[in-house]
């Protein structure tokens, strides 16, 4: 299957599903899927990643460590909300890493606390956030010092909820 050409033509969320189907019977095929994120075309790069993420959903063993680098690299530059959003969606859904990036740590916390990013971002990044910190108790304790200063009047119902429902868990 030529992908490049069915992501360049692509005509309704229906063929992302029969695409899918065909991953899963070739899954020889996903490399070459997953290595058309990283093309220029933004919107194209972003249907792939939806693929990848659906992927990673029911197989995530066919990403590994090295996949893994490259999405958060990827998240790490992209100018894309909708590629963060997919893309944290995805690290959400793997262990943290060992060691944590701290480029990562950094963005999340950037992403997490600045209303210019989307509240699905925003929440995504406080979700991985609160996984990374889990690991190390100066973390975890530097991560509910920033949620608990963070004035709730500068964010959505959604992020305050979300906020709520992690102190409760730790104080």
């Amino acid at each position: 299957m030529d992908y490049r050409t069915f992501f360049e033509n692509l005509q309704s969320r229906y063929s992302l599903e029969e695409l899918l189907l065909h991953i899963y019977h070739h899954p020889e095929d996903f490399d070459t899927l997953f290595n058309l994120i990283f093309e220029e075309n933004n919107k194209k790069a972003w249907r792939v990643l939806w693929a990848v993420e659906k992927v990673s959903q029911r197989n995530p063993e066919w990403l590994n460590q090295e996949k893994i680098g490259r999405i958060t690299n990827m998240v790490l530059t992209t100018r894309h909300q909708g590629m963060h959003r997919i893309g944290l969606s995805i690290l959400n859904s793997f262990p943290a890493p060992d060691p944590i990036n701290v480029d990562m740590l950094n963005a999340l916390y950037d992403w997490m606390l600045s209303p210019a990013f989307s509240i699905g971002v925003q929440s995504l990044a406080m979700k991985l956030l609160y996984k990374y910190a889990l690991t190390d108790e100066d973390l975890l304790r530097e991560f509910i010092i920033t949620l608990d200063q963070a004035d709730e009047n500068d964010y959505t119902a959604a992020f305050t909820a979300s906020k709520r429902n992690i102190l409760k868990k730790h104080c």
